[in-house]
């Protein structure tokens, strides 16, 4: 083991940090879940547990059935590795892509239909104003302190407005006038497009799921047609490498168990979504979840994200390790929390009546299991939401039915004691995007009597809380945290009725337990042009990854300048990989 495995078995052993082994039987499971539990066995005789980065035993030669030669063989049919076949096949490469997933239902890309992009003409088209190139790489380099691949951020920035622009020629064009939009498009002026030092730009289509579906699903014919071949019910299991490590092809399992051979003249490309849905995987790469189920004393916390209509097992980073490559170095990210600059602007108390951050940025700073967070704001809402950027959280005053929604919801609820269907507010209508129970009062000591969570000193710390909060608005200056002035000036508790948001912190994360969130935005070390790299840094021959299987984009956690961007740089990665390979 490395020396940091061992040390982590150290701490579990000295904290007794497994809660109920004895009666769970779970360090059978942990030990499977993190190469630093590959605890040696009582008996020397016995191998230590395997962990996932170790390469699987030899599949026999005579299980495999069948074998198929192509110029580029992908791994993985969604956003990526669709846009990459559908690509080097219409440049004239012949493409097999192996897909786990069944013909019928088969869904190319998955995603709600938020796309986001540089400079497309569609954005352009329907009032998005032009994107600075420098600007955004700038601002991507600051939110990533410098760790992510410059070149690959690049590439992105000066060519996923031309790849959807593509994508969308091939959509019915009424279909398009009727049913989507820019996100906040055109723009109003009350817009803040700087938040504390955050910026955001106007770069996301909102095409809406099935649009986004049927427009993949006409790539997918496109691909066929011009013979690209999908291997439905085929999982990917290895790559294939020869004496000097270049990697050939491809071995995948067939639904009925038996195995195919796919061999590739210029390259494979991994294309496989990410590893969220395999809770070893999680453990092991995704360094803060595990750090925090470390810091409660159990790593049975920690939970794999079984979400978006499919089980994401890992299978792309496990064969770019198998064949020599390594998980990006990190700090390792994840569609969980921490992005800046939108959602709940208005001032916040926690458990104990007292603020703890600028609200408009936000902390990913653990609260206490079990406590409450009491978002309060007053009858001047609406100006906080006029002013919210384009991005996760915020407003898209563009879609006129979450907008509307979102201005009526408040209307409706008066002074009073919170009624039965105030308890759970839909996250794409509750003002300050958190579920829970909001209350009105005329006053705020009424406000606090129907909140109900604060009694004796805490109320005495709210009530100054506020005060204080109200002053610091007064002046413009938020000299507690630095929160920009401009949000300062809409977001004081001065004109009733009053409104109060309360939410109850129960230490779990969007799918329960502590867990990676939508996915896992962590994938293999390559160069700018998808090139998986070995342990010297330097490209494998033959092998490449786009999407979910490609590192370098998001350090610590998933946050961007606009919404979609996961998507945007998933199509944008996957047509620029099929363009280079079918030019090898």
């Amino acid at each position: 083991m490395y020396r940091k495995d061992k040390e982590f078995v150290g701490r579990i052993n000295r904290r007794n940090f497994l809660k109920g082994i004895a009666a769970t039987g779970a360090m059978g499971a942990i030990a499977t879940a993190h190469p630093a539990s590959a605890v040696q066995s009582t008996s020397e005789n016995k191998s230590a547990e395997k962990s996932w980065r170790d390469k699987p035993d030899h599949i026999d030669e005579t299980l495999i059935s069948d074998s198929r030669t192509y110029d580029v063989v992908v791994a993985g049919g969604g956003n990526a590795g669709l846009l990459c076949a559908r690509v080097a096949a219409m440049k004239g490469a012949s493409v097999a892509v192996i897909e786990n997933q069944a013909e019928k239902g088969y869904v190319p890309g998955i995603g709600g239909g938020q796309v986001g992009t540089v400079n497309s003409q569609y954005g352009l088209d329907r009032g998005a104003p032009r994107i600075d190139e420098g600007d955004f790489l700038r601002e991507w380099a600051r939110r990533n302190v410098i760790r992510h691949n410059p070149k690959h951020a690049s590439y992105f920035v000066k060519n996923s407005g031309k790849v959807l622009d593509w994508i969308l020629s091939y959509a019915d064009k009424e279909t398009l006038a009727q049913n989507t939009h820019m996100m906040s498009c055109p723009p109003k002026p009350t817009v803040l497009l700087e938040v504390s030092g955050w910026k955001f730009y106007y770069g996301t289509a909102m095409l809406g799921k099935d649009i986004w579906q049927t427009v993949l699903n006409t790539h997918h014919r496109k691909a066929m047609a011009d013979g690209a071949k999908w291997f439905f019910h085929h999982h990917a299991e290895i790559c294939d490498v020869d004496a000097s490590g270049a990697v050939t092809g491809v071995i995948a399992k067939r639904a009925d168990g038996r195995y195919v051979r796919f061999k590739a003249r210029k390259g494979v490309a991994l294309c496989a979504g990410d590893f969220s849905g395999n809770r070893e995987m999680v453990i092991d790469i995704l360094d803060d979840l595990r750090h925090q189920a470390e810091a409660r004393g159990d790593l049975n916390l920690v939970k794999a994200s079984l979400s978006m209509g499919s089980v994401r097992d890992g299978s792309g980073i496990k064969m770019g390790v198998w064949a020599g490559g390594h998980v990006e170095i990190g700090p390792r990210s994840t569609m969980g929390n921490g992005d800046p600059g939108s959602g709940g602007w208005y001032l916040q108390l926690d458990h104990n009546g007292e603020r703890f951050c600028d609200e408009a940025v936000g902390t990913t700073l653990a609260q206490p299991v079990g406590s409450v967070r009491a978002v309060l704001y007053d009858a001047n809402w609406r100006k906080a939401l006029e002013m919210m950027p384009p991005n996760h959280l915020g407003t898209d005053s563009a879609d006129v039915r979450t907008w509307t929604a979102r201005l009526t919801h408040l209307d409706n609820i008066k002074p009073g004691p919170p009624s039965k269907d105030q308890k759970k507010i839909d996250l794409d209508m509750g003002l300050p995007n958190i579920a829970g129970t909001t209350c009105c009062g005329n006053t705020i000591d009424e406000l606090l009597d129907y909140m109900d969570c604060y009694k004796g000193e805490t109320r005495k710390k709210a009530l100054a809380e506020i005060t204080r909060y109200n002053e610091l608005c007064e002046k413009g200056v938020d000299e507690d945290f630095g929160k920009d002035p401009h949000i300062m000036k809409v977001t004081s508790l001065k004109k009733p009725p009053f409104y109060c948001t309360m939410s109850n912190y129960n230490g779990e994360g969007l799918f329960g337990g502590i867990n990676p969130g939508i996915l896992a935005t962590t994938g293999l070390d390559t160069d700018g042009e998808g090139r998986v790299l070995n342990s010297e840094f330097k490209p494998i021959k033959g092998l490449y990854a786009a999407g979910n299987n490609a590192g370098g984009r998001f350090i610590i956690t998933y946050q961007s300048p606009f919404a979609g961007i996961s998507i945007g740089m998933a199509i944008t990665d996957g047509y620029l990989l099929g363009e280079r390979l079918a030019a090898l």
